[in-house]
């Protein structure tokens, strides 16, 4: 029986986001830079749900995919034996 777990998860590499930070006028903010503009990242959280879900999906059909081949070789044995 192989162990898939023992393999993990590899990263290929890290590309930075070429998007501008969005820049708000917050004077006050302590991350303010000498302006009164604070910025931060150009995240879109319903794009960013949208993946995350997907990648869910995504796994539960490969883990579906691959108890079923295991269904599939636990017959074709049994039916050797």
């Amino acid at each position: 029986m192989v162990d898939f777990s023992a393999r993990g998860v590899q990263v290929d590499g890290v590309v930075p986001d070429a998007a501008p930070p969005i820049r708000r006028f917050e004077p006050g903010h302590p991350d303010a830079d000498d302006k009164g503009y604070v910025s931060s990242p150009a995240i879109n959280p319903i794009e960013e749900v949208v993946n995350l879900v997907g990648a869910a999906r995504s796994y539960q059909a490969n883990i579906s995919a691959v108890l079923a081949t295991k269904n599939m070789i636990a017959s074709a044995l049994e039916i050797l034996s």
